[in-house]
């Protein structure tokens, strides 16, 4: 019988059905969990959480762009230099003992930025286009690591407006604590009949078709409906639990070289639209 803690594979071997994990285990990856924790005082300054106003360095500056527009009809709305959201700050000192395969660094900050837009030029039609002008500027998202002394650190208010296309105020800040987990390419689409089958009898208690875990997470499988691919080249990097209209979690995927060699301003912007 399956317990909260057990791993598919682990119940298997468990069980005796080690053919069937040995079949299974090139679907399964490492993930360190992002969860919700409630905190009584304000966050500590350098700290691990989603959303708020980012805990930056003197040298690095609050990330922002400029040059959108967007065309409604025969309505033209522009938007002027923009500050983009702090969706997460990490500190990677918290997860060090969870990264048991050392893909990140274990000291600094890793900041996730994004403005609430997703890739304009390619999600237009005849009603609604929105573009960027001023391709110097027009990054609407943005991964910086920040390796340098932590007591330099300052919350930082954003010196312009959010993009006011879609934001007024910052995500809610809220802390945050990690955990060790692991997740599933869906068994469905990598099994034959057969062995999707026999693992369903033998494993009842799992739910076979979904076992990745779908909320804030780093590294693992990207969940959702419409989402990026990764294979042995590419990881996600960054999954973070957005729902918001018909747009849904959003993704940074990065390279394995550019992982290797911490190039994490590398990562591309991917997102799950109904």
């Amino acid at each position: 019988m399956k317990t909260p803690e057990m791993d598919l594979i682990e119940f298997l071997i468990k069980e005796g059905h080690t053919d069937i994990a040995e079949n299974i285990k090139d679907y399964r990856k490492n993930t360190i969990k992002m969860c919700v924790k409630n905190v009584e005082n304000e966050i500590a300054k350098g700290s691990s959480k989603i959303g708020g106003f980012p805990d930056l360095p003197p040298e690095i500056p609050y990330p922002t762009m400029s040059g959108y527009f967007c065309k409604r009809g025969d309505n033209t709305e522009r938007y002027e230099k923009s500050a983009m959201q702090l969706v997460a700050q990490i500190n990677l000192a918290d997860i060090a003992e969870l990264d048991i395969e050392n893909r990140l660094p274990h000291t600094g900050i890793l900041y996730f930025f994004w403005s609430g837009e997703i890739d304009s030029i390619h999600q237009t039609n005849k009603w609604v286009e929105s573009v960027a002008d001023d391709p110097e500027n027009s990054a609407y998202y943005k991964v910086i690591w920040y390796n340098g002394d932590l007591s330099d650190l300052k919350r930082t208010v954003p010196p312009v407006p959010y993009y006011s296309k879609y934001f007024t105020e910052a995500f809610d800040e809220k802390a945050v604590e990690f955990e060790l987990a692991t997740d599933y390419q869906s068994l469905g689409y990598v099994l034959d009949r057969n062995q999707f089958d026999r693992l369903a009898e033998v494993a009842p208690d799992y739910d076979i078709e979904c076992l990745s875990y779908n909320g804030n997470k780093l590294f693992g499988y990207p969940t959702g409906g419409n989402i990026p691919n990764v294979d042995e080249k590419t990881h996600l990097l960054f999954q973070y639990d957005y729902s918001v209209g018909c747009l849904w979690n959003i993704f940074w995927i990065i390279s394995d070289e550019d992982l290797k060699n911490h190039n994490f301003d590398k990562a591309a912007f991917d997102y799950d639209l109904d």
